[in-house]
């Protein structure tokens, strides 16, 4: 075993303030940093620091287990917090937590995207390491101190009831020491913003919330996954009434002509246009069914509805009136037959207030 003690120059008997400050002198003469040529300062920080680690546990867990009355033991350092359980796992596992951390991005697409697939070009914002400082967050010639609050350590003790714990220093941000004049890019954070260029594939029949899981591949980032979840936009010709199934629906205007002599239709469905024929004298206006136009989603084609208006002429010339009404002279009138039957309950209605 090492002897720490002897790493740090100091003899047994040394106390903790002693500790500190062989450890803060040492951290400082032997820092990486401060001796970029010379590949044994690192490994002879390592060891300072894991001395220092070492001995301020040893001397913390002494002094706990000194201060321990078993018969006076109190739990309420648990029980008056209902999170102070939850605070103890988060610190243990909080660097898994970090690691697993995964963004989640919604995606807004087209219906035709949806019906068939399409690659996306998506600009992933992230977090990355500063490429003019390389993540420590200071000038290359700034000067450097030890952190005050860790001891160069990049960690220090959180105290739990009778447990100890140990976290990421706030203060140097683990890194065990403070510059003297911060990075002028990213402002000490040793972090920048950075955009991750992804190409996507959304794949045929594609339904609204489906998840995508990509891989980011940020090597300078924690966050290296992002689950995409699809949203579809809007149509302006299509609508679903009901997401969990695959009928569409459309507004359809036709001439009142075509109405009266019949004929054929072309229909634009999502899968190109398509030729309908309806009868003379057509009446089925709402909800007229085109089977197996709808979507294909879940491998089930659903239908497509049309809603049809009929388009009544904005200006009618003397010539045009003149047919209509030879038209109209020509057509009997009880062919009409909601107006008919409307007429003849009006008629109904007048009788019955005139002999009251």
């Amino acid at each position: 075993m090492k002897d720490y003690y002897k790493i740090l120059g100091l003899n047994k008997e040394a106390s903790i303030d002693d500790i500190k400050m062989s450890y803060k002198k040492l951290a400082m003469k032997y820092h990486p940093d401060r001796n970029p040529n010379d590949p044994k300062s690192e490994e002879k920080f390592k060891d300072i620091k894991e001395a220092y680690e070492f001995l301020t546990n040893k001397n913390a867990a002494t002094n706990n287990i000194g201060n321990m009355n078993v018969n006076n033991m109190n739990f309420s350092d648990f029980s008056n917090s209902e999170s102070s359980l939850d605070d103890i796992f988060n610190v243990i596992f909080q660097k898994n937590f970090k690691k697993n951390n995964k963004l989640c991005y919604l995606l807004d697409i087209d219906l035709e995207c949806a019906v068939y697939g399409c690659f996306i070009n998506l600009k992933i914002p992230y977090q990355g390491t500063c490429n003019f400082c390389f993540g420590k967050g200071y000038k290359p010639e700034s000067d450097l101190k030890i952190c005050n609050k860790c001891y160069g350590s990049g960690l220090y003790t959180v105290m739990q009831g009778i447990f100890n714990f140990k976290q990421k220093c706030s203060k140097c941000d683990g890194r065990g020491y403070i510059s003297t004049e911060s990075c002028i890019r990213c402002s000490g954070s040793g972090k920048i913003h950075k955009l991750n260029n992804k190409f996507i594939e959304i794949k045929k029949n594609t339904e609204n919330n489906t998840s995508i899981f990509l891989n980011l591949d940020n090597k300078d980032s924690e966050n290296n996954s992002l689950y995409i979840i699809i949203k579809i936009k809007p149509h302006s010709i299509y609508s679903r009434k009901d997401l969990n199934n695959n009928d569409l629906f459309m507004d359809f205007y036709i001439d009142f002509i075509k109405i009266m002599l019949g004929g054929f239709l072309k229909i634009p469905t999502i899968y190109g246009f398509v030729v309908h024929k309806i009868d003379k004298c057509f009446k089925n206006f709402k909800n007229y069914k085109i089977g197996n136009f709808g979507l294909n989603f879940n491998k089930r084609y659903g239908n497509l509805y049309l809603n049809i208006f009929i388009d009544i002429l904005s200006e009618l010339n003397f010539y045009s009136w003149f047919l209509l009404n030879k038209l109209k002279i020509s057509i009997e009138y009880n062919n009409y037959n909601l107006l008919f039957n409307f007429n003849k309950k009006i008629n109904l209605f007048n009788n019955l207030i005139f002999n009251l």
